[in-house]
């Protein structure tokens, strides 16, 4: 089957709280008048109503009803999704008690998933083993591989305690660097002074070919070499200003695929006998 050129349509993924996500809004409307729609989980059923089928041969399906202006989102629609999603506390469900509100967090937990499993547009941030951010060995992952090719890494990077969060807080701005990997692109904070050993890096990170958008975080050292600190899923947009808004852009209005045998992070099952 030949490649369907799609009517563009962007999709975000965030949380009510994720300022850069509605900043990247702003910016894909105003700079480049690109059609998307914002989808917070926190609004369930407040601001939207999700319908979603689950069916057992890999054909799911699902729609988003936007109250405000009453408009209809088919998942077939979509031509790029950007999830930034992590673990979703229901707001609206603060004031209920102790079994409501865990029945309601393990419900939207494992629905968003589904929801943006049914996407068979490409996703920045993919769905593992059904969870999100289900692949929680990522960040060790990335540091091995970096490593490997003679990177420094932080003995923090995979610290769930928060003392990588206060690390990072105390060192100065000037001692941070910053790039961004999306659509198999590397890109730099603008302004930002390059990296020492910043091509090496770039291509140790080109070479491993991930389908995520992930930011790197390095401190200087001494020498002012770079160590690797962090690894997020969820970069900070508004840092890299246009650039990324533009990278994000020129993907989506220059996508072609199909339904059957096009870019989906879904793996169609064999029908049941």
């Amino acid at each position: 089957m030949p490649a369907i050129l799609q009517p563009t349509m962007l999709l975000i993924i965030a949380h009510h709280h994720d300022a850069e996500a509605r900043w990247l809004c702003k910016i894909l409307k105003e700079s480049y008048n690109q059609p998307l729609h914002l989808l917070m989980p926190e609004a369930l059923g407040i601001d939207y109503s999700i319908s979603l089928q689950l069916k057992n041969d890999g054909l799911h399906h699902a729609s988003v009803f936007f109250h405000e202006g009453k408009v209809l989102l088919d998942c077939n629609d979509v031509t790029y999704a950007i999830n930034r999603l992590s673990y979703i506390d229901p707001i609206v469900w603060k004031h209920t008690n102790a079994d409501e509100r865990a029945y309601a967090t393990n419900e939207l937990n494992a629905f968003f998933p589904a929801l943006i499993h049914s996407l068979k547009c490409p996703v920045s941030n993919r769905i593992y083993n059904g969870a999100l951010y289900g692949d929680n060995s990522f960040a060790a992952k990335w540091g091995m591989h970096l490593y490997a090719h003679g990177i420094p890494v932080d003995a923090l990077l995979t610290d769930a305690t928060g003392k990588l969060y206060e690390k990072l807080r105390t060192i100065p701005a000037e001692k941070i660097n910053r790039l961004m990997y999306t659509n198999n692109q590397v890109i730099l904070p603008p302004g930002q002074e390059p990296i020492i050993n910043f091509e090496a890096i770039k291509q140790c990170i080109l070479k491993k070919d991930e389908p995520e958008t992930l930011e790197f975080i390095f401190i200087k050292k001494q020498n002012n070499s770079p160590q690797l600190v962090q690894i997020t899923k969820t970069p900070s947009l508004s840092c890299y200003g246009n650039m990324f808004a533009q990278t994000i852009y020129n993907h989506i209005n220059n996508l072609r695929y199909d339904h059957i045998n096009g870019d989906t992070q879904r793996n169609t099952l064999a029908a049941a006998c």
